[in-house]
């Protein structure tokens, strides 16, 4: 089996890359790969720029002929139960969806099942959040997964999103975020030391999101074991 996996950075799958030997073999696209138990896992990491992350999600399809996708990342709480640190789990697929569920509760993580809502610019504060929620019927934000799901269905690839929350429903995120159309970190870095009134919440914001990724990556890794 041909297993992909996309994630924005590495540190969001950490953990794969720490049990793996993972060879880079294709530095524009950024895909890696490795022997997964007799299996053919290939990594990409798509980046943060839209434009960018599309193109290459479209030549890794197009190039690795995968049986299955795993789609990693941060997302936003549309819920007020769904903390800082959860898993978001989501797919079409009802079988994949079980074995995240079995993967995750033997490594007692704390986790949701239920629809997530991709969108082309981060919901930043709790009105903007709640209203996203009540339109759309999803319990998390993010700013990848469908339009990769929708990829995936064209190819006729299975695909399985795993989401590490890394804001919560009523987090104000204005301050560090607002304004900007992309989340570029050295212009997001820039404002933050620019303004000092803006650092606790990039404090917060930053202890947050090490929270998500630190929980995502064991997640990853132990649904990657559980599909493999």
């Amino acid at each position: 089996m041909r297993i992909g996996l996309i994630a924005e950075v590495k540190w969001e799958v950490r953990e794969v890359c720490r049990q793996l030997k993972l060879k880079l073999l294709d530095a524009r696209d950024e895909i890696w790969g490795a022997d997964l138990n007799g299996h053919v896992l290939r990594l990409c990491l798509s980046g943060m720029v839209p434009a960018v992350a599309k193109n290459r999600v479209h030549r890794f399809l197009d190039s690795q002929k995968l049986d299955l996708m795993l789609c990693s990342g941060l997302a936003g709480a549309l819920k007020p139960h769904i903390k800082i640190g959860d898993i978001i789990v989501q797919s079409p697929d009802q079988s994949l969806v079980n074995k995240a569920e079995s993967a995750l509760k033997e490594r007692d993580i704390p986790f949701h099942t239920g629809p997530l809502v991709t969108v082309a610019k981060p919901a930043l504060n709790g009105a903007a959040r709640r209203a996203l929620g009540a339109n759309s019927g999803a319990i998390a934000v993010d700013m990848e997964s469908q339009t990769i799901q929708a990829l995936c269905k064209n190819y006729g690839i299975p695909c399985l999103a795993l989401k590490g929350v890394s804001d919560e429903l009523d987090d104000d995120l204005s301050s560090v975020l607002g304004g900007f159309d992309l989340i570029h970190i050295p212009s997001i870095a820039k404002r933050v030391l620019s303004r000092p009134s803006t650092w606790p919440m990039a404090m917060r914001l930053a202890k947050s999101s090490y929270r998500a990724a630190n929980h995502l990556g064991n997640g990853v890794w132990a649904t990657l074991m559980k599909l493999a």
